[in-house]
């Protein structure tokens, strides 16, 4: 809900919201500002994206896994006025809900080029003690369906089959319009998360970005040698086109806690990853100033004690707000000027 706020007589309006066409799109359209937006909207703290379309085939938008290895099934194509993407979503659960992990595991190798073991990579990237059991993956769905909030057919179907026990969750949209509609919309949306995170709207300018070791240990060396800030592949790598100069980024190596801090320069480079040519533009990378390596490693439990807050260090990165930003860097350049001293 949005309100206008008259601050002369304390009272407040509902803005009501628009339909696609009230703006001169439709759903395709909406589908790719979304797609552009994915590293916003979807927490890869808590999921693991196994696929994600992007050329309108017979197959779900989005696929992931959760910690526990529960499917998220997502249908973006937000027809308006029609539960027929309930109905489509649904029959991608008939389809991919009988997915076993030999199959998931070669969807994934087969979207991300990955090799790897794919218990392994589910693993590290929820940093669990011990890898999955292969039944476990896929055991149960949860399917994602967008709408506009002024859809109520669709929403009362969603309704329903929650009703009946199904596990589908609407994810909401709404569009008002601004005083330049041929140019600007107002799109809210609220981003989809397994669990809630108070934390998301504060975010002031301290970033903690995980260096990729999990996955690659030459990820985590190369920002180290290269004094840099980097993120791979979409929708991962969008993150870094949100630091702006003088944002403070602090290195989070998986295991071991920050090995690095610097200042965002703002000049975002593109570029392949590793030099692989058919990765043209994987890697978004931005360098840092007054870059310090941190030894020994300011480690996760006492990075929750410096900032009095239990944070989830399993996304690729994510803001802190600019109080606990402020004490982190102050503690690490005591610890650099202690260790300097010595």
């Amino acid at each position: 809900m949005l309100l206008e706020i008259d601050l002369t007589s304390n009272s407040a309006v509902r803005v009501r919201g628009e339909r696609l066409v009230a703006f001169g799109l439709n759903e395709r359209d909406l589908q790719d500002i979304l797609f552009h937006s994915l590293d916003r909207l979807l927490p890869d703290d808590e999921l693991l994206v196994i696929m994600q379309s992007r050329h309108w085939q017979e197959e779900p938008d989005i696929l992931a896994l959760d910690s526990n290895g529960k499917m998220y099934i997502f249908e973006l194509k937000a027809w308006e006025s029609d539960p027929q993407n309930l109905l489509q979503v649904l029959r991608y659960g008939q389809i991919f809900g009988a997915y076993k992990y030999d199959e998931l595991a070669r969807l994934y190798q087969r979207t991300t080029g990955d090799n790897r073991s794919f218990k392994d990579i589910h693993r590290a990237k929820f940093e669990l003690e011990n890898p999955l059991d292969e039944e476990k993956f896929n055991a149960d769905q949860v399917f994602v369906v967008m709408t506009n909030g002024l859809d109520v057919k669709t929403r009362e179907a969603i309704q329903y089959w929650r009703s009946r026990k199904l596990d589908v969750r609407p994810w909401v949209y709404r569009l008002y319009k601004t005083h330049d509609t041929k140019k600007k919309l107002m799109l809210e949306l609220i981003p989809f998360r397994v669990q809630d995170n108070p934390y998301e709207d504060v975010s002031e300018g301290y970033y903690i970005l995980n260096t990729n070791y999990g996955n690659d240990p030459e990820d985590d060396k190369n920002m180290l040698e290269k004094r840099k800030a980097a993120a791979f592949s979409d929708p991962w790598k969008y993150k870094i086109e949100r630091l702006v100069k003088g944002d403070v980024v602090f290195l989070y190596r998986s295991g071991a806690g920050i090995v690095a801090m610097g200042e965002a320069t703002g000049d975002l480079k593109k570029g392949p990853h590793k030099g692989d040519p058919t990765h043209r533009d994987d890697e978004y990378s931005m360098k840092l100033s007054h870059f310090k390596l941190i030894e020994p490693p300011l480690s996760a439990a006492k990075i929750k004690e410096i900032t009095n807050t239990n944070h989830r260090f399993l996304g690729t990165m994510f803001g802190i707000d600019a109080e606990q930003g402020k004490r982190l860097y102050q503690h690490i350049e005591r610890q650099v000027r202690g260790s300097s001293a010595s």
